[in-house]
């Protein structure tokens, strides 16, 4: 009769880890997907203004440019506009599906690039792929 109790407190208590961790990864992905919402939200709202300085000066460059009979101010609109067509696009585009599937293939085909200097003395290359179920590859 111990043993029987026992054994079912040892099942119990596995039960209330696997529920915490449970939980645990829960919270994490919850805090996650909160921060890269708050993130993804401030680099639009960054977009914002910087589309709005970008409409601003660009007329004041055309018109300088037409007064002055020099090219040059409308020179300075070409960086700028390509830092606002780069911000669009990270927001309002489809670059961070792009840079997902960049990083899924780093990660799938080229894991050796996240491996720790061997001096580093963090983890082992083995305990590393042991860790993150890396399969190696045959060439």
């Amino acid at each position: 009769m111990g043993q029987s109790i026992s054994n079912s407190m040892k099942e119990n208590q596995k039960e209330m880890q696997k529920e915490m961790q449970k939980k645990q990864l829960e919270l994490m992905l919850k805090q996650r997907q909160a921060q890269l919402a708050i993130q993804f939200a401030s680099g639009k709202e960054l977009f914002h203004w910087y589309a709005s300085f970008y409409s601003f000066i660009f007329p004041i460059c055309v018109i300088g440019a037409i007064k002055k009979k020099n090219p040059l101010p409308i020179l300075v609109l070409i960086p700028l506009g390509f830092i606002c067509a780069y911000q669009y696009d990270m927001f309002y585009g489809d670059k961070m599906k792009r840079i997902k599937i960049e990083a899924e293939r780093l990660i799938e085909l080229e894991s050796k690039l996240f491996y720790f200097p061997k001096n580093a003395n963090i983890v082992s290359q083995e305990e590393y792929e042991t860790i993150l179920q890396i399969k190696k590859k045959v060439n």
